[in-house]
């Protein structure tokens, strides 16, 4: 027995160390930018997320085990419908049209046109799966027993739900594969619906307990099922009954989705997720290999969005993997090996990369940078091709042909022994900056000074002009024959130019150290001015627009011509995943992806090519206009003449923080009367005259890519013609103006106290709304410093603990300080104790927290008395609770500070009405009289937001009684 144990350790370890090495290919060094989490800390109604979908808005929805959630890349909303509030939702879908199905365990639901509503002929129903069969116009949903439900849209928006089959039989999934429904089941394999009824499929191996049943953009079925530990639950069918087994140790399978760039990801029930790349192992995820960016092994749901953000539903919570997010790499353990000066691709893809200490070339067979022979110690300075797999290398020591050899693997052979700073090829000869000299060519064995001086910089412009850059001498200009400078270029000649790119049709472009200059149409302008300008390069795209990235000391600069506003501009850095915004060197790889060189080794970076979504989050005047208003356009009536109007870019891959905005106002003649650019996502139109206006918005995500415009229609209108007055004056003639204009004055009157007692209802529910935002926004920055302060600080004490010095435990205990404050600040901005415990609970906290905040000679004792379930028969909404919670802070907070009471007592009732009361034997005050500090004020303005009656009255021997009715 003990023999048998030990031999099954040791093959559990063996297979462990198979999947290290394994992973350990593909693996680039961390980036924990790429993963993201969303929590109950965050509004998740349950950290057991079942299902996710997308809709055509862009938002995320997510299933959970009590409701569901919808996500708009800045907050998570859950009180979006009662029905669905505390119900289990299973599964999500959208379809063509947009409307989002949702399975839950007590019957089905869609949502369309901003609404949702329930398929009554399904309540009581646990349906657990969906499929949307565009072509049969239909939606197909099963049932834990056996049920299988055809459901259709009539053309009057009415449902049409038949029963297609029904069966004892738990299914657990649906698919469409080869023309046919596949139907998973928990105990009897795979079932084909044929003639409405369920055939079995004997395939071959057979998995029994099938949990999902997904079909790939190759056309083949891929199988989730439960397995045993060591073996795979995860098969593939090309062709029916045979079966494959993919993968090895996965355990139990229980989802599985498809990328748009060929990959498969895994989700399996105690084994993390899992990349395939057709049908090959790429890559596993787990808690521990992501440093908690993954937040849990048990993966629920894995779903890809519009642009290819990867969301794992755990059981605790939602993990987003961008794995198109920067990947840090290292060259070497060498700290100087890894200050990296130049990047080159070759024509056949292969990619060097050359460093303060040694030369590099990266190996796609291990994934990892292997050094170049003979350059071990050298300083690298410029890299260029030369055709045949050979490359020409500029170093400290030399200018070399580094040859590809089969045989012997890599060679070098030395053309000159001055430091060559810059290579370039012009018009068919080889040109180097050698520093000492200045601009040379080598014909035959001899070396030919072209131009003398300390040149940097080189850059051939179509084979007309090689530019070049010096060492505060200027940029200078060869065309084969003769060397000449522009005049407009004189300012540069006391500043280091660095880099240049660029051509006559969207300008020469010139990296300095005091910026980024443009050169175009014989004028000189700086575009970026404050930063380190070090390597540039420019093109156009596909779109024809020109773009321009630059590498600098504060990140990796992103510019592009907009017609409207000129060059606009983002950038890259470590708060988007770089190891170092310290950039040397950066190389535009041939599927568009770039290379930059750091002083922390190599990034890569794939920018997006996909259009961010735009939507509109308020627009107001004297009122908030519904949403639905922007497409039959705004009319304001006289003597309205301003609007603002808030909006939002949605983008998986962009931070909000990050967006920029335009704006651009018409008028009828179609000219531009107002725009705006910045990250301000409001824009206020004020003091219009009456006219026909035209406004069109648009967001840019951290890449420049622009949304599509969202555009509406704008009507300021005149003063009406003053009929009431002309009126007025007619009636005056023939001699009943008297009683006319009483008549007239009296209604005025009563339509004037309407109107009044509306905007006042109107003005409280903008006031609210404003509580709300500063809610959410409290919500936002706690969030923000929980995610990433808190994960910075987390990183630090990993770093601590590799210290060896005496220091490291005062600098430990420290940052251990340091996040104990963020997380009471946190609790503070966004008390988690009213999403985690209830209303009710959080009361309780709240009296006991504040009451430990008592001096010790001071403790004073407290009572806490509350209807029995109070929670389920309160009708307070959120906002009311967080309201209402608030003041119960701020009264607390006076009495422990001021009332120097020994006993304290709260009572909460629910029937009529919601009361609370607080009594308190301490020192009695006058509400009347008292100087009204912060807190009286706060109260009353909170208890008006949520038309609360507040009482401050005099206890029956000393003290004060506080009543709060809603």
């Amino acid at each position: 027995m003990q023999l048998a144990f030990i031999s099954q350790i040791s093959f559990l370890n063996a297979q462990l160390l198979t999947e290290t090495v394994e992973e350990s290919i593909f693996q680039s060094s961390q980036n924990l930018h790429q993963w993201g989490a969303i929590n109950s800390f965050h509004g998740l109604p349950s950290e057991r997320v079942n299902a996710i979908a997308q809709s055509a808005n862009g938002f995320l929805w997510f299933g959970t085990d009590n409701g569901i959630a919808k996500f708009d890349g800045r907050r998570v909303q859950t009180n979006i419908t009662s029905s669905l509030s505390s119900t289990r939702i299973l599964d999500l879908k959208t379809d063509d049209s947009g409307v989002l199905w949702i399975a839950t365990e007590n019957g089905a639901f869609y949502y369309d046109d901003e609404s949702f509503a329930e398929i009554k002929e399904l309540r009581g129903y646990s349906i657990n799966a969906i499929f949307i069969d565009e072509e049969a116009k239909s939606v197909l949903l099963t049932d834990a027993i056996g049920t299988v439900f055809n459901v259709k849209k009539n053309p009057n928006g009415t449902l049409i739900v038949e029963v297609i089959v029904k069966k004892s039989l738990p299914l657990t999934s649906i698919v469409k594969y080869d023309g046919k429904l596949m139907l998973g089941t928990f105990n009897s394999g795979i079932q084909r619906l044929e003639n409405d009824d369920l055939k079995p499929i004997l395939t071959h191996p057979r998995p029994y307990f099938v949990n999902i049943l997904s079909t790939s953009p190759a056309g083949n079925l891929w199988i989730g099922a439960r397995s045993s530990a060591g073996n795979t639950g995860l098969f593939i069918g090309e062709k029916l009954p045979e079966l494959k087994s993919v993968g090895e140790n996965l355990g139990t399978v229980n989802s599985v989705s498809f990328d748009h760039s060929g990959g498969s990801w895994v989700g399996t029930e105690d084994r993390g997720a899992y990349l395939f790349e057709g049908q090959q192992f790429r890559k596993r995820f787990t808690f521990e290999n992501t440093s908690g960016g993954l937040r849990s092994n048990k993966i629920l749901a894995t779903f890809v969005d519009r642009e290819g953000v990867v969301w794992f539903g755990t059981d605790k919570g939602i993990s987003r993997f961008d794995s198109k997010s920067a990947q840090n790499e290292i060259l070497s353990e060498n700290v100087e090996s890894n200050f990296v000066r130049t990047l080159f691709e070759s024509k056949d893809g292969k990619l060097y990369a050359g460093s303060n200490r040694g030369l590099f070339a990266f190996d796609h067979a291990t994934g990892s940078w292997i050094s170049v022979n003979g350059f071990e110690n050298d300083s690298i300075y410029a890299l260029s091709g030369l055709g045949g797999g050979n490359v020409l290398a500029g170093t400290r020591d030399g200018y070399f042909i580094v040859r590809e050899n089969e045989n012997a693997g890599q060679g070098r052979e030395k053309l000159s022994d001055e430091t060559a700073r810059a290579i370039t090829q012009f018009k068919g000869e080889i040109y180097f900056a050698a520093f000492q000299s200045g601009l040379k060519t080598i014909e035959g064995d001899v070396e030919k000074l072209v131009f003398a001086s300390n040149v940097i910089a080189v850059h051939n412009e179509n084979d007309k002009f090689l530019w070049m850059g010096t060492i505060k001498k200027g940029v200078h200009i060869f065309d084969g024959k003769r060397t000449f400078s522009e005049p407009q270029l004189d300012p540069l000649k006391e500043i280091v130019v660095r880099s240049i790119a660029g051509d006559q049709q969207i300008g020469i472009w010139l990296a300095t150290e005091k910026g980024l200059y443009l050169f175009k149409d014989e004028k000189l302008d700086l575009i970026i001015s404050g930063s380190e300008a070090r390597s540039v390069i420019a093109d156009i795209d596909g779109q024809k627009q020109p773009r321009v990235w630059c590498a600098t000391d504060r990140g990796l600069y992103h510019l592009t011509f907009d017609s409207n506003f000129g060059w606009i501009t983002s950038r890259l850095d470590i708060e988007e995943g770089l190891s170092s915004q310290n950039l040397f060197a950066i190389s535009r790889r041939q599927d568009g992806s770039f290379i930059i060189g750091t002083n922390r080794g190599i990034v890569r970076y794939q920018p997006t090519s996909i259009r961010p979504l735009l939507v509109a989050n308020r627009i107001v005047s004297q009122r908030v206009h519904q949403l639905r208003e922007l497409k039959s356009g705004i009319n304001l009536d006289y003597p309205q003449n301003s609007l603002s109007i808030d909006v939002a870019g949605i983008s998986s891959r962009t931070f909000p923080e990050q967006f920029q905005y335009s704006f651009l106002l018409f008028d009828s003649n179609n000219k531009i009367i107002d725009k705006r650019f910045g990250s301000d996502s409001q824009f206020l139109m004020e003091n219009l005259k009456a006219d026909n206006y035209h406004v069109e918005v648009r967001a840019f995500d951290g890449n420049l890519v622009a949304s599509e415009p969202l555009e509406f229609d704008l009507i300021v209108e005149d003063a009406p013609f003053p009929w009431i007055a002309t009126i007025l004056g007619i009636l005056l003639i023939i001699a009943l103006a008297a009683l006319i204009w009483a008549t007239i004055s009296q209604r005025k009157i009563f339509r004037t106290s309407k109107q009044l007692a509306h905007a006042n209802e109107e003005l409280n529910a903008t006031r609210l709304d404003l509580a709300n935002e500063a809610e959410r926004e409290r919500r936002r920055i706690s969030r923000d410093l929980h995610d990433q302060t808190l994960a910075d600080l987390r990183h630090l004490l990993l770093m601590a603990d590799e210290i060896s010095t005496d220091e490291a435990s005062a600098f430990r205990s420290e940052i251990e300080g340091v996040s104990d404050e963020i997380r009471r600040i946190c609790e503070d901005l966004s008390p988690s104790v009213l999403e985690n415990i209830g209303f009710a609970a959080a009361l309780e906290w709240a009296l006991g927290n504040a009451v430990q905040q008592v001096a010790h000679e001071e403790k004073m004792h407290h009572d806490f008395i509350c209807d029995e379930n109070l929670d389920e028969k309160l009708r307070l909404n959120r906002a009311e609770q967080i309201q209402v919670y608030r003041i119960v802070q701020e009264i607390l907070s006076n009495v422990v500070r001021h009332s120097k009471a020994s006993n304290i007592k709260m009572s909460v009732k629910n029937s009529d009405v919601f009361l609370l009361m607080i009594e308190e034997d301490g020192i009695p005050f006058d509400p009347e009289n008292v100087k009204k500090g912060r807190g009286l004020s706060n109260i009353d303005a909170r208890a008006k937001l949520i038309k609360a009656k507040v009482i401050w009255e005099r206890g029956y021997k000393k003290g004060m009684i506080f009543s709060l009715q809603v």
